[in-house]
C-alpha cells in the first residue's frame, strides 16, 4: 500500500517539493502547496527556506498584489547554480514545444510524453527559470481528420527505430492492400528500415528490402505503412556498408517506385492554390491566357495521382499520361453506372 502524505519523512516532502519547483516552471502557491503536502503552510515555508539554504536553487517568493490571487503568497525557482550554462534561450524552447504541438494526435500516446517530459526538462536547462512556463506553453495545435490511432502500434515503431541506427535486419509480416495481392494479404519481408517519413496523416517505415543466407543483398527501396505491419522482430544480421535511401524528389507516391512525367491544367478557381505549392522538386507551372494554370511535374504512384485528380473534380484535367487518361474514364463510366436509375427528383 502506498505511503500518504502525512507518512512523508520532512526529507522527503522537501526533495518532492524541490522537484516540483523544478519541473513546473511556473509560480507555484502556498495554499494549494500546502493542500497537496497535506500540511500547514508554515511547514511549507520552512521547506523553501531549507531548499535555499542549502544552495541548490535561489527561490523568489512575494505577496500577489493585484487581481483574484491578490494577498496570497507564491514561489518560483528562480536560478538553478549547478546548471551547465550550454545558452538554451526561450525562442529555442518555444521552437522545440511548437515542433510538439504540431505533431500532437499523430505519434503514439506513450511517445508523445516522452516529447512532452523532455521538453520539460530541456527547459529547465534555461537561464531564466521564470520564463519556463511561458515557454513550454502550448501555442499551435493539429487538425487532422481520418487520422490513425497509433498507440497500439508503439512498439512497433519502437523497434523500428532501434534498428535503423544499426542498420539490423527485421523480418517483418505485413499486411498489403488486398487489390495488390488478392491471394494472399499477408506478405513477408526481410527489411532495413533507414527512416520513418510522414505522408499526409499516415507514418511510413523507408528502408532496403533484402535478400539472400549468406551475404546479404539489396532488392530495392520498400515503404511500408506503420499500422499495416503485423508484426517486426529484429534479427542478429546487419546490413554492412549499407547506402542511403534515395531522397523523395516527387509529390506523389513513395521511394521505390519510378517516377513519370505528369501534366494537369486547373481551372482558374484553383490556379492560385496550385501556384502556392511545391509538388516535385523540378515542376514547372505555366500560366495559361484564360486563368488556368497548367503543372508539370513527376509522380510515382498512379493510384494516388488519380485520387488526387478526381478530388480537384471538373476543375483538374489530366493530360498525361495518356494511359491515366483512359483509367479515369474507365472509372467515370463506372461510378455513373453507379448512380444510374436513380429518380433526379426531390
Amino acid at each position: 500500500m502506498p505511503k500518504k502524505w502525512t507518512d512523508a519523512t520532512a526529507t522527503h516532502k522537501t526533495l518532492l517539493l524541490f522537484t516540483r519547483l523544478l519541473f513546473f516552471g511556473r509560480r507555484l502557491w502556498l495554499t494549494e502547496l500546502a493542500k497537496q503536502f497535506e500540511c500547514s503552510k508554515a511547514t511549507i515555508m520552512r521547506m523553501m527556506e531549507t531548499i535555499e539554504v542549502s544552495g541548490v536553487a535561489k527561490i523568489e517568493t512575494d505577496i500577489e498584489r493585484s487581481g483574484r490571487a491578490r494577498g496570497r503568497r507564491w514561489y518560483q525557482l528562480r536560478i538553478l547554480p549547478g546548471t551547465p550554462h550550454i545558452g538554451l534561450t526561450r525562442d529555442e524552447v518555444e521552437k522545440l514545444s511548437f515542433c510538439r504541438d504540431l505533431l500532437q494526435r499523430l505519434l503514439p500516446d506513450g511517445i508523445e510524453r516522452v516529447i512532452d517530459e523532455g521538453i520539460a526538462k530541456v527547459s529547465t536547462l534555461m537561464e531564466h527559470a521564470e520564463e519556463r512556463g511561458e515557454a513550454t506553453l502550448p501555442k499551435a495545435t493539429r487538425v487532422s481528420w481520418g487520422r490513425i490511432d497509433y498507440t497500439p502500434f508503439q512498439a512497433r515503431m519502437e523497434t523500428l527505430l532501434g534498428a535503423i541506427s544499426s542498420h539490423t535486419v527485421c523480418a517483418v509480416e505485413y499486411r498489403e492492400l488486398e487489390y495488390k495481392f488478392p491471394d494472399s494479404a499477408l506478405q513477408r519481408y526481410e527489411f532495413v528500415p533507414l527512416r520513418l517519413t510522414a505522408e499526409y496523416e499516415n507514418l511510413n517505415a523507408e528502408g532496403w528490402l533484402v535478400t539472400g543466407k549468406g551475404k546479404l543483398e539489396i532488392k530495392h527501396p520498400l515503404t511500408l505503412a506503420i499500422h499495416r505491419i503485423c508484426s517486426c522482430v529484429p534479427t542478429r544480421r546487419v546490413l554492412e556498408d549499407c547506402p542511403p535511401l534515395p531522397e523523395h524528389q516527387v509529390a506523389f507516391g513513395l521511394v521505390g517506385y519510378e517516377a513519370f512525367p505528369v501534366r494537369v491544367v486547373f481551372d482558374e478557381v484553383f490556379s492560385g492554390y496550385i501556384q502556392e505549392r511545391i509538388w516535385s522538386d523540378d515542376q514547372e507551372i505555366v500560366a495559361l491566357p484564360d486563368g488556368r494554370v497548367e503543372l508539370r511535374f513527376r509522380a510515382a504512384d498512379r493510384n494516388e495521382l488519380i485520387g488526387w485528380v478526381f478530388s480537384f473534380g471538373n476543375g483538374a484535367t489530366l493530360l498525361e499520361p495518356e494511359g491515366l487518361r483512359r483509367q479515369i474514364r474507365e472509372e467515370l463510366e463506372d461510378m455513373l453506372d453507379m448512380y444510374a436509375g436513380e429518380d433526379d427528383g426531390e
